[in-house]
């Protein structure tokens, strides 16, 4: 089964760190360099990280599946 997770689209990529457990919001992400996923979730699809990204008000992230 695929996972997807939030990353910026620089060419260093940078991932988005977030509690979904909380409310997603503008000002509830950090970006951290390392790929650590006690920190980044997962979505099930795309749909829903795009969902997610929305909420963080993100204008262009990547999805990255594994």
């Amino acid at each position: 089964m695929a996972s997807y997770v939030l990353a910026t689209t620089t060419k260093i990529v940078k991932w988005y760190a977030f509690d979904i457990s909380k409310e997603i919001n503008e000002r509830c992400f950090s970006t951290i360099d390392k790929l650590d996923l006690s920190l980044v979730p997962c979505a099930a699809d795309k749909e829903t990280a795009k969902l997610w990204a929305q909420s963080m008000g993100l204008k262009s992230w990547r999805y990255v599946r594994f």
